[in-house]
C-alpha cells in the first residue's frame, strides 16, 4: 500500500471530446466525455446555463413554430417579429401576438427575406406573398420553398423541380418585377434543393450532398462546387467568420474564403446518434460567439436525451450540450427597436428569449457532467482506492455527486452525497480496488446559475497491479 498525494482534477475548459472521437489513452485532461446544460465560456469553470423566457404569451398549443423572421421597414419606425405557427402567420408589436395571414398548409415550413422595406414569404404550398409591416399581399413572384435576396434580385428556389427562379434587377424605384426566368441545378441528379444562402461571392444553392454557386444568371458551376451539403435550410447558419450547415457526417463551416472545414469530430458519437428522420428538421442559430443546432432526440449508450441542442464556441472551438424542456424547430434574431436578442420557436406554439431567465419557461435546468475515465498513475493496471474527495463550486448546492468505476455496469453509478455546503465541500466514499474511475456531477436548478470547479482527491491508495483471475 501507498499513500498518493492529493490531486486535483484539471477543471473541465474545453468542453467535450468523446472517446468516440480520441482514445481514452489520449483524451485531452481538460476535458469532459459529456457535458448537458453547462458551459466553459468561464475559462477554468463551469457555470450553469441561463434559460428561456416567453415572448408575449404562447400562440397555439402543440403546435409548431415552422419560420419566423424579423420585419423592420428602412425608416426604422416598425419592428415585427413574424412567426409561422399551424395555418397562420402571426406579427408581434412588442407586447402582443396577431394573425396576419391564414389559410396556409399546417405542416409547411415558412421561410422569409427582407427586401425593398418589404419581408417576401415562402412556404412551398401557398402563394408568395409580401409582408409591409401591416398585412400580408399578393405578388407575382414564383410560388418556392426557398428564398433569398442576392445581387439586387430576390431567388426563390422549387425543391421539387430544382429549378431556381429570379426577379430583374431591382429598379431605382424599389419596383421589383420578373420572377419567371430561371436556372435549373443539376435536374434529376437523386437529390432535392434544400436550401439557399447568400455569400460575399456567390448564392449558394445547398442541396442533400453538394453545394453549387450561382453568381449571376449566366454564371452557374455546371457541377457541384463542395461534397457535403445539407438537408435542411433551418440549418444554415451565418455567423462572423463563415456559413455553418448540418449533414449528416457533421457540421461543416463554409468559410467567406469559401473553403469548407468539418468541425464536429469531437461529439462524433452524438452526431452518429441523430436519427435520419431529423435530418430535414436540424435548425441552427448564432449569438455573439455561439452557433446552436437542435438535434431532437437521440440515445447515447444506451440513455435517451430529449430535445437536445448542441453549442459550438467560436473562439475557443469547443463544444457542449443543451436540453431543453421542448423541441426547438425555428429560431430568428429580433429587434424590438430597444433591444436585439436571438428567439427561438418551439414544438408547442411559444416564441421564446433565447438564453434569458432561470428556467426554461417555468420548468427546472437539468444538468450533468461525466468526466473521462481517470487512472492517477503512470502504470494504468496499478489498483487504488480513494476515501475522501473535496467538490469546489458556487452555488451548486442540491447537486448530487458519484461515482463509476471499471467493474460498475454501464449505467450503474454510486452516489456520494449532494451538495449542501457552498465553496467547498468533503465528503467520504469507499471507491476500492479499482484502476480507473470517473465522475459525476448532476441535478436540477430553478436559481442563478452557478459556478462548478471540479473536483479534489484528498486521500487515495494505490495497491499494487491488479491479478488477472
Amino acid at each position: 500500500m501507498a499513500q498518493l498525494q492529493k490531486i486535483q482534477l484539471p477543471p473541465i475548459q474545453n468542453g467535450i471530446v468523446q472517446e468516440g472521437a480520441v482514445d481514452e489513452s489520449l483524451t485531452p485532461p481538460n476535458t469532459a466525455q459529456f457535458i448537458k446544460n453547462l458551459n466553459c465560456d468561464r475559462i477554468g469553470a463551469l457555470t450553469l446555463r441561463n434559460g428561456l423566457t416567453l415572448v408575449g404569451s404562447q400562440i397555439s398549443s402543440g403546435n409548431d413554430i415552422l419560420g419566423m423572421a424579423n420585419y423592420i421597414n428602412n425608416a426604422r419606425t416598425t419592428f415585427r417579429l413574424l412567426a409561422k405557427v399551424g395555418t397562420n402567420v402571426y406579427d408581434y408589436d412588442g407586447s402582443s401576438w396577431n394573425s396576419v395571414r391564414s389559410g396556409l398548409t399546417a405542416s409547411s415550413k415558412a421561410r422569409f427575406t427582407n427586401f425593398i422595406d418589404k419581408t417576401f414569404m415562402v412556404n412551398g404550398d401557398e402563394a408568395t406573398q409580401q409582408f409591409d409591416g401591416s398585412s400580408f399581399s399578393a405578388t407575382s413572384l414564383h410560388t418556392g420553398d426557398y428564398i433569398e435576396n442576392y445581387r439586387n434580385r430576390v431567388w426563390i428556389a422549387d425543391k421539387a423541380t430544382d429549378k431556381v427562379y429570379y426577379t430583374n434587377v431591382v429598379t431605382t424605384s424599389n419596383t421589383l418585377t420578373g420572377g419567371t426566368s430561371f436556372l435549373q441545378i443539376s435536374p434529376q441528379d437523386g437529390e432535392q434543393i434544400t436550401g439557399l444562402k447568400r455569400h460575399s461571392q456567390a448564392l449558394l444553392v445547398f442541396k442533400n450532398n453538394h453545394i453549387y454557386r450561382v453568381f449571376t444568371p449566366n454564371s452557374v458551376d455546371p457541377d457541384p462546387y463542395i461534397s457535403r451539403g445539407t438537408y435542411s435550410q433551418e440549418s444554415i447558419v451565418e455567423g462572423k467568420d463563415g456559413i455553418y450547415y448540418h449533414h449528416p457526417t457533421g457540421f461543416y463551416q463554409l468559410t467567406f474564403a469559401q473553403s469548407q472545414n468539418e468541425i464536429s469530430r469531437p461529439i462524433i458519437a452524438i452526431i452518429k446518434a441523430v436519427p435520419r428522420a431529423y435530418y430535414e428538421k436540424v435548425c441552427g442559430w448564432f449569438d455573439d460567439d455561439h452557433y446552436y443546432w437542435s438535434i431532437g432526440d437521440i440515445t447515447l449508450e444506451g440513455v435517451s436525451f430529449t430535445n437536445i441542442v448542441c453549442r459550438y464556441t467560436v473562439s475557443t472551438q469547443i463544444w457542449t450540450i443543451y436540453s431543453y424542456s421542448s423541441e426547438i424547430r425555428s429560431a430568428s434574431s429580433y429587434d424590438s427597436g430597444t433591444t436585439l436578442y436571438p428567439v427561438v420557436g418551439d414544438d408547442d406554439g411559444n416564441v421564446l428569449r433565447f438564453n434569458y431567465g432561470n428556467t426554461d419557461n417555468g420548468n427546472p435546468i437539468h444538468y450533468d457532467l461525466i468526466t473521462h475515465w481517470q487512472y492517477f498513475t503512470n502504470i494504468k493496471s496499478t489498483a487504488k482506492s480513494i476515501t475522501e474527495i473535496a467538490t469546489l463550486h458556487e452555488n451548486a448546492l442540491g447537486g448530487v455527486i458519484s461515482y463509476q468505476i471499471d467493474t460498475d455496469l454501464a449505467n450503474r453509478w454510486t452516489p456520494i452525497n449532494g451538495l449542501t455546503k457552498d465553496l467547498y465541500q468533503i465528503d467520504k466514499l469507499n471507491a476500492k480496488d479499482f484502476t480507473r474511475i470517473r465522475f459525476r456531477f448532476s441535478g436540477n436548478s430553478q436559481g442563478m446559475p452557478f459556478i462548478f470547479r471540479g473536483w479534489e482527491l484528498l486521500n487515495m491508495l494505490t495497491e499494487g497491479e491488479i491479478k488477472k483471475k
